[in-house]
């Protein structure tokens, strides 16, 4: 039972962590990022240099959080297999 939570903190780190990630990654390659809220807007690189960056590298630090949750929950899905091991072992 206690396996299936670390396995849902593993998708849901997942989830969070490609959230982020995707759009930090297509505005590398296409050079528009889009501003997250209720009025996006388009932030281009050759217009505004400065300002990408500083939103493209805000895009990876709130990707750490879906990276952390994503890493505790194999930790944790990995424990409760040897735990399980363990327990059937002796």
């Amino acid at each position: 039972m206690w396996v299936l939570a670390g396995i849902g903190a593993v998708l849901a780190g997942l989830f969070l962590m490609l959230r982020e990630l995707l759009p930090a990654f297509e505005a590398g390659r296409t050079g528009v990022i889009r501003s997250k809220g209720a009025a996006a807007t388009r932030i281009e690189r050759a217009a505004e240099p400065e300002r990408f960056e500083a939103m493209r590298c805000s895009r990876f630090r709130a990707a750490r959080f879906g990276i952390g949750l994503a890493g505790a929950g194999m930790l944790w899905t990995i424990l409760q297999i040897v735990g399980i091991a363990l327990n059937q072992a002796g």
